[in-house]
């Protein structure tokens, strides 16, 4: 396991045109299994789920997150590909349906970067417009 620094840049576009963006650092570790990258880092007060611990698993094609602790969600992301997922909290459970437009990996210049462009579904209801831009760095 080698100590990595995490940046990860969202932005949300809901369905009013408002946009936010935010910008997290974490550190974690990062290993790479049969052509296969993982990250591991827990995540804080700031992102409002301090107490999860986060994995993301991917490849030259497809980005998986997975959560677990305060709450719990796996969610997948794939070319044009629409992934069904509830997302777990001690008070409740929300279906959500996440469509995957734009998956982009690569590595450059010592940093992984894994851009993301999705909307979300709560049920059957767009709740946004999301883009993800994760970048991971060696120690």
């Amino acid at each position: 396991m080698e100590p990595v620094k995490i940046r990860i840049f969202s932005m949300i576009k809901d369905d009013s045109g408002e946009s936010q963006t935010t910008e997290q650092r974490y550190t974690g570790t990062m290993t790479e299994r049969s052509g296969k990258y993982y990250v591991m880092y827990h995540e804080d007060a700031q992102s409002g789920l301090e107490g999860t611990k986060t994995t993301l698993k991917w490849d030259q094609n497809r980005v998986i997150i997975m959560r677990s602790g305060t709450v719990d969600h796996r969610q997948e992301f794939l070319q044009d590909y629409k992934d069904k997922s509830v997302y777990r909290t001690p008070y409740m459970e929300i279906p959500l349906l996440t469509h995957t437009r734009y998956l982009y990996t690569y590595f450059r210049k010592g940093k992984w970067h894994l851009e993301i462009e999705y909307t979300l579904y709560h049920g059957d209801t767009p709740y946004g417009e999301m883009k993800l831009l994760i970048e991971i760095e060696g120690n």
